[in-house]
């Protein structure tokens, strides 16, 4: 077992080890809190449209950092293994961790214009790490089991569709436009860094990186 979870460990990239050792630990923290009643971390973390209005201007960004619980962690973590790791290999170092940050800025910011309510979760920059893999492997094609062959952009339809309305069914149109905000931020992120590999002076983009790029 120690052997198998070591080899899981290694097959991680290094901004996707990072990341998920955080979400650990603040999930760890904020259980402990819970089971001993000492103190509630949500309340100082989660984004809450009144608390950011009053100076507590961080909530926009710790939101993100807290797990909204087991299940959370464990899927969050999941699709951040697999499309972390795949987009760390197409990235500098340190752009996924920059990546992330950015989506759930963006989507902190709107969810305190949109909804009184407090919330946490890594909802939006789940949503923005399917836009970033489609954006930079929308061509490609995975083979899954039962279906077959199917192109990157049919599975993030898929998924965002169902993602949208299970949030929209447990909360609400206005957290739902939140997590759409943190993949809006990624898109914009994305197509400008584009734009600006194209520009540069002095540096061509080879044919093959420009088709994944495209949207």
């Amino acid at each position: 077992m120690k052997q198998l979870w070591q080899r899981i460990v290694a097959a991680l990239t290094p901004g996707v080890r990072g990341i998920l050792t955080v979400w650990v630990i603040f999930f760890v923290v904020a259980l402990a809190g819970t089971l001993t009643h000492t103190f509630d971390l949500e309340r100082w973390l989660a984004v809450e449209s009144a608390a950011v209005w009053h100076g507590q201007v961080w909530r926009v960004v710790t939101y993100a950092l807290l797990p909204a619980g087991m299940m959370d962690l464990l899927t969050a973590g999941f699709g951040l293994a697999i499309l972390g790791g795949q987009l760390e290999r197409h990235w500098l170092r340190g752009e996924l961790s920059s990546y992330c940050l950015i989506t759930a800025t963006v989507a902190g910011l709107v969810q305190v214009l949109l909804s009184p309510l407090p919330m946490a979760g890594e909802a939006p920059v789940m949503l923005g790490l399917l836009v970033a893999w489609v954006f930079v492997c929308g061509h490609e094609t995975v083979n899954l089991p039962i279906f077959g062959p199917v192109s990157v952009r049919q599975i993030f339809f898929i998924v965002v569709a169902v993602s949208l309305v299970v949030m929209l069914f447990s909360g609400g149109w206005r957290r739902a436009g939140g997590m759409i905000a943190g993949g809006v931020a990624g898109w914009v992120y994305l197509w400008l860094k584009f734009k600006w590999l194209m520009v540069k002076p002095g540096r061509t983009v080879e044919s093959g990186r420009m088709n994944r790029l495209e949207l």
